[in-house]
């Protein structure tokens, strides 16, 4: 019987050394995101911080709250500390591979046109060479990023933001087809960074090209007689003679209007009108 127990117990720890030398302990933790992505994620949208060749490390910021019961109404808390926590961001962090695999495309800039009718864009192709830091992005996998080992893994899509392609100004002078105005381009906070604090808006001077593509046209909205009635605005066509000094503009442009000053003009449109008399 001794006998036998030696060679089952020696039989037992052959089999175990063996287990170890075909499977190793593997050094490699999960990512600690698990804890934070709590449903099957293919996708991640976030900062662009680092490019490094092929590889960009993204972030994203997330606020992460407890549900609390409130004290009752009764209960005095003047000298007492708060019994809500402060919210906890925490910030998730990715490098992602871009192969020669990888689809990068960018969404494209919507014009609000009244009148002239157009095709619905396609995404425009891209390359890494057109993602910059600090841009918002959209990262897609194969893998599901709970179960992922490390914090690396290879894009299958990247989705670009569509470019800033409209502003707000002032007409300070007209020459000719061109248009200078004085504006402020649209200051977005990503959602990655919901908490996050724009930079205040600078003023400046843009020259806007018109064309004969340009089209020019706003809404007119008339005196609702009828209280409580909602009355649909009418669209209204302008020349480039309508257009004014001191006037309050948009302007839709195919540029991006973060990047530069001189602009070509898909859509000018003046402010609201609010006038009961409207062009046939």
């Amino acid at each position: 019987m001794n006998h036998k127990k030696i060679i089952i117990v020696g039989v037992v720890v052959l089999g175990i050394l063996t287990l170890f030398m075909f499977n190793p302990p593997s050094n490699k933790t999960i990512s600690q995101n698990i804890l934070y992505l709590t449903q099957p994620a293919t996708s991640f949208s976030g900062i662009v911080d680092k490019i490094e060749g092929n590889r960009l490390t993204i972030s994203q910021k997330q606020t992460l709250t407890q549900n609390i019961v409130p004290p009752p109404a009764a209960v005095n808390l003047s000298n007492r500390p708060s019994p809500f926590p402060t919210p906890k961001t925490v910030t998730l962090t990715y490098q992602v591979i871009v192969t020669d695999k990888t689809q990068i495309s960018q969404s494209p800039a919507f014009i609000s046109y009244l009148f002239k009718i157009v095709t619905p864009a396609l995404p425009l192709k891209s390359t890494v060479k057109d993602i910059k830091v600090g841009q918002y992005l959209t990262i897609n996998s194969q893998v599901d990023l709970r179960t992922l080992v490390g914090n690396v893994f290879e894009a299958t899509i990247v989705s670009l933001p569509p470019k800033t392609n409209y502003l707000n100004g002032k007409v300070v002078s007209l020459e000719g087809n061109t248009l200078t105005i004085k504006g402020f381009a649209p200051m977005m906070v990503p959602l990655a960074n919901p908490g996050a604090v724009p930079a205040t808006p600078q003023e400046k001077q843009y020259r806007i090209s018109i064309t004969s593509d340009t089209e020019i046209s706003r809404n007119v909205y008339g005196a609702n007689v009828n209280p409580g009635v909602l009355v649909a605005p009418k669209s209204e066509k302008l020349a480039l003679s309508d257009l004014k000094v001191d006037m309050q503009i948009t302007v839709y442009t195919t540029e991006d209007v973060t990047e530069t000053q001189t602009l070509t003009a898909l859509r000018v449109e003046p402010a609201a009108s609010a006038s009961p008399s409207v062009k046939p």
